[in-house]
């Protein structure tokens, strides 16, 4: 029998699959309107994650006004971000994305001189995260927050310790996975 804690993640399990299921039908019927940032009340954890995207964009506050509003794919759960500037600060080009984890790693943000230029590349996995561009090492950063939850919450739901949750977490991490797949 499943502990009353593994029953309360299936049940949130099961709800979130049927709120997905739900918004892609209406996204299919073009019913579901896009919204800013502001007004983006969705599952910080849920699978996917909106960037603004851009590219070969001249300005920030250009880029971010005409990005397109819509998910990035399965798969790419990174927002990337380069921007280089001139010799004075200014933006010269500011390229952001949607990418996956080996284009977004610790190793691959921060800032670098080349020439009379400064590149300067950020990663981050929240909803909307990349809408400033970085311009100096304190602001080329990366942030693996919904990962490092994501990774916190599965090991939860499969470790025994604490919880008393044995047999019916194992199951419910199978059923998480399965739920991520469809």
């Amino acid at each position: 029998m499943l502990s009353a804690q593994c029953g309360w993640v299936l049940g949130c399990l099961v709800f979130t699959l049927l709120h997905q299921r739900a918004q892609a039908a209406a996204a299919a019927e073009g019913t579901l309107r896009h919204s800013s940032p502001e007004e983006t009340t969705a599952d910080p954890d849920s699978e996917s994650v909106t960037c603004y995207t851009c590219v070969n964009v001249s300005d920030n506050l250009v880029c971010n006004r005409f990005a397109i509003d819509r998910p990035c794919p399965q798969g790419e759960d990174f927002c990337h971000t380069l921007h280089i500037m001139d010799s004075r600060g200014h933006s010269v080009i500011v390229n952001k994305k949607c990418t996956d984890r080996s284009e977004c790693s610790p190793k691959r943000v921060g800032c670098l001189d080349i020439d009379t230029q400064k590149v300067c590349v950020s990663c981050c996995d929240e909803m909307y995260c990349n809408e400033s561009a970085p311009s100096n090492h304190t602001t080329a950063t990366y942030s693996a927050t919904r990962a490092r939850r994501r990774e916190q919450r599965l090991q939860r739901l499969g470790a025994p310790a604490g919880g008393g949750c044995r047999h019916g977490c194992l199951l419910t991490s199978f059923a998480l996975a399965a739920l991520a797949r469809a």
